[in-house]
């Protein structure tokens, strides 16, 4: 095997002094909340993987409300990100400083392919430090601008101000009106930290307590009152559920109205507001996880050899990204928008800096529009494809890899420790693909290989910067005819990266898979054994809507694991 396997990233590895004494309290909430907000794990019935979802619909383990676990949730640092420029929006100057503090914010780990698995998004000192110091900076700049407090202290009087503040700009952080005891607890740090100084510096020194809070930094949830196993969401967590579901951030101040009025409680209701959500311009934060789950996000730190791939514009990683997220874009604004348009549309978006790159004629300006492609297959001959690339050729075996893992969800080990991962100087004057053939010969490549290469090399018609092409990086004529094997049901031979991604387009695995995906993604965590009804409403509602990709948005929003929780045990003595 390849030691391509060991870069890629894979899905199954699991103002000064006076303000910052607060940090141990951030670190010792962050603990508690840890500690005492989660959820059981996964069921105990045995999962039926083989039935059809109708029939697990039907069994009598779905006829009572199974959510499966709902782990407590840090923000990602997207979430983070989007949260805070929505709370401060209008406070000029604060939405650059967010940018700036974030930028230093540590990555998350990735696990599934995705940065925002709940297990994962724990807080260590070197986070609890860099979300003090965001804190800080992001208060220091709020608190002196205008259209932070709407009152006027000078005729309200301060504290009567500095408590309409504390009241009004903490409902929007905590995404909930805050208790009594919240309202006085921040009513003493306005206290303190006005006294000798100004107005404005104890507004300050609110606003930097609030951002460190687990109620602004976490997404608590605690349910409604139970004497059962499970439990509902509150109206206001309800509204934070949709809301980091379509927009990845807080609530509106419609949601936050439907909350107050108990409007969120029944199916339907919910579909109102996700439809209506899906029509805001903030519906285009979905695009993240087609950029985590396509790659499209590491584009920017694609490097080629100007010897082999001379003249690309600096521009091209960012180009690509455009093009995948108006493609996508594009399908999720149309109901009609299918997961097969996603794998195997024959066009694509392009402006006319990314038009001349690929040769594509007639089109000029900035803005990307939709043009016909021949010989391509939606997002399978799009950058996420070229994140695999080496810089002086294509990468058959990371192609291969990222199709088999990510769109068919199968597993490919890593090589073993003593295997010859070395491919260069194999074969010479073989093409990659006769080299691949040749390692494949090995008894401890072999198995893997055959996961991985015959898919790869149906793209080899499409060099490692996305160009058309007859010939490969040494001139030999590229072949791109291959046998796919060890699919449920997408086995047999294939032309070429077209007639794959009409493959997969009618394989029910490829369509599983993309649910699973949304599942992991949308709800921050892997599937259970007791998810398995949830999976089965997903799988029916994908199947009705003609596999349409905006209405699995919305049925993510109805089905067990979104409409309910497990409720938390109280703790033992």
């Amino acid at each position: 095997m390849s030691p391509e396997q060991h870069t890629h990233r894979w899905p199954f590895e699991l103002p000064g002094s006076k303000l910052r004494y607060t940090a141990p309290l951030l670190l010792a909430l962050v603990a508690a909340c840890n500690g005492q907000i989660g959820g059981p794990g996964g069921g105990d019935e045995p999962e039926s993987t083989q039935a059809p979802p109708e029939d697990v619909l039907a069994s009598a383990f779905c006829q009572t409300p199974q959510p499966g676990p709902a782990p407590l949730r840090r923000l990602s640092n997207y979430e983070y990100s989007n949260t805070l420029k929505d709370l401060f929006s209008g406070v000029p100057g604060v939405a650059s400083t967010i940018d700036t503090v974030v930028a230093t914010f540590p990555n998350e780990a990735e696990s599934l392919g995705f940065r925002n698995n709940a297990s994962f998004l724990t807080v260590g000192s070197l986070v609890a430090q860099k979300f003090l110091d965001a804190a800080e900076q992001i208060a220091a700049v709020a608190a002196h601008a205008s259209g932070l407090v709407s009152c006027d202290p000078a005729a309200l009087g301060e504290l009567e101000c500095a408590r309409d503040f504390i009241r009004t700009f903490g409902a929007k952080a905590y995404r909930r009106p805050l208790t009594e005891a919240e309202v006085q607890s921040y009513e003493e740090r306005f206290t303190a930290g006005s006294d000798g100084y100004t107005f404005e510096d104890g507004i300050e020194w609110v606003v930097f307590s609030m951002l460190q809070s687990p109620n602004v930094l976490y997404r608590v949830e605690l349910g409604e009152a139970s004497t059962g196993d499970v439990t509902e969401p509150t109206p206001y967590e309800m509204a934070s559920r949709l809301s980091y579901l379509i927009w990845q951030s807080q609530p509106d101040a419609e949601l936050t109205r439907a909350a107050a009025a108990d409007e969120l409680g029944t199916p339907e209701q919910v579909e109102a507001q996700v439809r209506r959500m899906l029509a805001d311009p903030r519906a285009d934060r979905l695009l993240e996880y087609f950029d985590q789950w396509l790659d499209t996000d590491m584009l920017s730190g694609m490097r080629r050899d100007p010897a082999v791939y001379p003249d690309l514009s600096p521009g091209l990683p960012a180009l690509l990204q455009e093009e995948t997220r108006a493609f996508v874009k594009d399908l999720l604004a149309n109901p009609s928008g299918s997961f097969g348009d996603l794998v195997a549309a024959n066009y694509s978006f392009v402006n006319g800096a990314l038009a001349q790159h690929y040769g594509v004629g007639g089109v000029s300006g900035d803005d990307f529009v939709k043009v016909d492609m021949p010989g391509r297959s939606g997002v399978l001959t799009q950058g996420m494809m070229l994140t695999r690339d080496k810089a002086t050729r294509t990468s058959i075996v990371r192609r291969g890899l990222k199709v088999r893992t990510d769109l068919l969800c199968e597993f490919v080990p890593a090589p073993p420790n003593d295997v010859k991962l070395d491919l260069e100087g194999l074969g010479e004057g073989l093409s990659q693909r006769e080299r691949l053939e040749l390692h494949r010969t090995e008894p401890s490549c072999a198995a893997c290989h055959a996961l991985m290469d015959p898919i790869g090399v149906v793209f080899e018609s499409f060099d490692a910067v996305g160009r058309l092409r007859t010939t490969d990086e040494g001139g030999r004529p590229v072949a791109t005819s291959s046998d796919i094997a060890s699919t449920r049901d997408a086995d047999g031979p294939v032309a070429d990266a077209a007639e794959l991604g009409q493959r997969l387009a009618q394989s029910e695995e490829a369509r599983a898979c993309y649910v699973l995906q949304n599942f992991r993604f949308f709800y921050g965590r892997d599937k259970t054994d007791a998810d398995r009804c949830s999976m089965a409403e997903l799988s029916v509602a994908f199947k009705e809507s003609g596999y349409s990709l905006s209405e699995l948005v919305v049925a993510l929003t109805q089905t067990d694991a979104f409409r309910y929780r497990p409720v938390i045990a109280p703790e033992k003595p």
